[in-house]
């Protein structure tokens, strides 16, 4: 074939893979491009033609594959072998690559996009965030690129809140509600704040949107409802952190009743299940979670996702009473999520409901010793501590946290002042209990923050009164009522301190104090006091007197006799034939009884069954036995009065009783 033919031929190709590629037939367009590259090997377009095609047909690996080795040194597809190694999770590479070809041009705007996908993937939300906000001051609002870059920067500040992050207030912008996912990320954003009313209302409108975009390009109910499926189980999770169990159990059966439901959405789904269900069918819920810790779904899912679903499979083994696999789990989640101070947690739990609470709380002691700034850890050993009545190794543990809290601020917080000082007061040390009270106030009287100084100072002032030191109390309390006259509880205190001491300063204050029907929360004098009995819960109506409209007397209780039921008669009943009173016997034993046939004839013979003949006579030794009753009459007496006495065993008859008994005839049967 001469040349001229092979380039109208390669002509012709290019044409049918082009056609092809507009009909999103890909794989037969592979075809025809295996044709060209079989005329000229080294086309270039054709290499570029099959790297796309098999990116379209998701062979990344083929794709990077060609990349690498016939365009090894060449920079013009590095955003189709980025995105090859993105979708390969290959990060360092990608990382790498994009460094070496980092550029502050308009035209690298996708590889910075990458860049900011790959920061968001391993879970370096800060960066990405930084990096798409730059993209959105660099973008055109009117582009499509904008609501793409906008709906990932909304993801990205979601995922830092629900990481527990903090968002710095310069990325906090109004945002458009131009798409259903910019609305979806915006209500994912609002979750991580802890705002669930708005993140239900959005969800809500994204869902809207949605169904009405997909149905206006022609989509099938059921795709429509693959494609609500991310949105349904995130207005289920919703519902699920405000206590609407039963309606996020509802969302999430639906969805997993949906064929053809994405793997991932699938998974999370089946896992938030099993959370809300809890310790209840517990054999379904260990089928889900097979579902939800699939290996195929380790590329898909965050790694804060995989620890929350391997955590629950841990716990639903201590709801099955597995406690030795709980604790095998749980010790091999440590070794990949150290940072999960609830491990540790679910290691006590699974000793405690044991009822071997010394080994949880030394399991406890050990991993305090590995983490000692942990909350959760000394927290639940004081708990435990305090339950068995050790006071003083509480307020061990306690002043050992304490002592690993770097910052003042943190140390001096109210609520922990408040335990210390409790803690202090349960192992008898008072003096201690002051001083701490003392230092928290001053430190705070020091600092700007005059909110936490006046709850300390109250602290201080009650713990005085409570330890009998009034003229101290009266002094802390003076003080918070000269910087807020109107504060009514140290008002109310200063009084109860004077009262000890110095009536007349007590009287002086108590008449500053507002009226109890005036003011806020006023309390009114003209209370019915009966009306209250009678609307108290749990006590029937019946018991409280009812009194008259017109009248304050109490109405004299009115009690409603019972009907009674008519008897029930027979139909031949005449009221004036007096009943029979032998009606409630046995026929056969009615006086009026008359026996027939074989009936009559044994009646006749031997009297009716169970009647006793007094006396022998047939078949016995020949003689009555007059005094039988008498006999039988003292020996019941006898029996009544001695009950303990033993009753003695009937002794054995001796060989010459037998004597009158029938003797066996030897001989054979016949």
């Amino acid at each position: 074939m001469t040349t001229q033919d092979n380039i109208s031929k390669e002509a012709q190709l290019f044409k049918d893979v082009e056609r092809l590629v507009n009909q999103e037939e890909y794989a037969k367009a592979l075809k025809s491009i295996d044709k060209i590259l079989q005329l000229n090997p080294e086309d270039k377009d054709a290499l570029h033609c099959k790297i796309v095609s098999y990116i379209r047909l998701g062979k990344y690996q083929n794709a990077l594959d060609i990349l690498q080795k016939k365009f090894s040194d060449s920079d013009k597809l590095i955003s189709e072998m980025a995105y090859c190694l993105y979708r390969l999770n290959k990060f360092d590479d990608l990382l790498n690559l994009l460094r070496q070809h980092k550029s502050d041009n308009n035209s690298e705007l996708s590889l910075r996009h990458l860049e900011a996908q790959v920061a968001y993937k391993t879970e370096d939300y800060n960066t990405s965030i930084e990096i798409y906000y730059t993209l959105l001051q660099e973008a055109d609002k009117n582009d499509d690129v904008y609501n793409d870059i906008l709906t990932n920067f909304n993801a990205a500040k979601a995922a830092l809140l629900f990481s527990g992050g903090h968002l710095d207030e310069k990325y906090t912008m109004t945002d458009s509600l131009n798409t259903y996912e910019l609305a979806y990320n915006t209500a994912s954003k609002y979750i991580g704040q802890k705002d669930y009313k708005k993140a239900e209302k959005l969800l809500n409108t994204a869902k809207n949107m949605c169904k009405k975009s997909l149905l206006s390009e022609d989509y099938t109910e059921d795709k429509v409802e693959i494609e609500l499926g991310a949105i349904n189980v995130q207005l289920g999770y919703v519902y699920q952190l405000q206590g609407r169990i039963s309606d996020a159990i509802d969302i999430y059966q639906n969805v997993l009743k949906t064929k053809g439901m994405d793997m991932t959405v699938s998974a999370i789904a089946s896992n938030n299940l099993v959370a809300a269900k809890k310790d209840s069918e517990l054999f379904d819920s260990t089928r889900k979670l097979r579902i939800a810790s699939s290996k195929n779904l380790d590329t898909k899912l965050f790694r804060g996702q995989k620890r929350v679903i391997a955590m629950n499979e841990a716990l639903l083994s201590l709801y099955m009473h597995k406690y030795a696999a709980c604790q095998e789990s749980a010790r091999k989640l440590l070794q990949i999520y150290p940072e999960n101070d609830d491990l540790y947690l679910l290691i006590a739990s699974t000793s405690y409901l044991q009822k071997k609470i010394n080994k949880s709380i030394l399991d406890l002691q050990e991993s305090a010793k590995q983490k000692p700034e942990s909350l959760h850890i000394n927290f639940a050993l004081m708990q435990l501590q305090l339950m068995t009545s050790n006071p003083n190794n509480a307020l061990e543990t306690f002043e050992k946290y304490l002592l690993s809290i770097k910052d003042d601020k943190e140390r001096y917080k109210p609520g922990y002042v408040g335990l210390l000082v409790w803690l202090y007061e349960q192992s008898g040390m008072h003096d201690k209990a002051v001083k701490t009270l003392e230092d928290a106030g001053t430190f705070w009287k020091n600092t700007s923050s005059s909110n936490e100084s006046t709850l300390i100072l109250k602290q201080t002032a009650a713990f005085k009164i409570k330890t009998g030191r009034y003229q101290e109390a009266a002094q802390y309390y003076e003080q918070l009522v000269k910087a807020d006259p109107l504060d009514t509880q140290a008002i109310a205190g200063l009084v109860s301190a004077y009262s000890h001491y110095d009536i007349e300063k007590a009287e002086q204050y108590e008449a500053s104090l507002p009226d109890i029907n005036s003011g806020e929360g006023a309390v009114p004098m003209d209370i019915d006091v009966d009306s209250i009995e009678r609307i108290v819960p749990g006590v029937k109506k019946s018991y409280y007197k009812k009194t008259d409209a017109k009248s304050d007397k109490p109405s004299q209780m009115t009690h409603k006799k019972k009907k009674r039921r008519k008897p029930l008669l027979p139909k031949s009943y005449d009221p004036s034939v007096p009943p029979d009173p032998e009606r409630w016997l046995p026929k056969r034993e009615r006086s009026t009884f008359k026996a027939k046939g074989k009936r009559k004839q044994q009646l006749m013979k031997g009297g009716s069954q169970g009647t006793a003949v007094a006396g022998g006579g047939i078949g016995s030794t020949g003689s009555a036995n007059i005094g039988k009753s008498v006999v039988s009459e003292n020996q019941a007496v006898a029996n009544t009065t001695q009950p303990t006495q033993p009753q003695q065993q009937p002794s054995k008859p001796k060989s010459g009783d037998n004597k009158n008994k029938k003797k066996k005839k030897k001989g054979n049967k016949w």
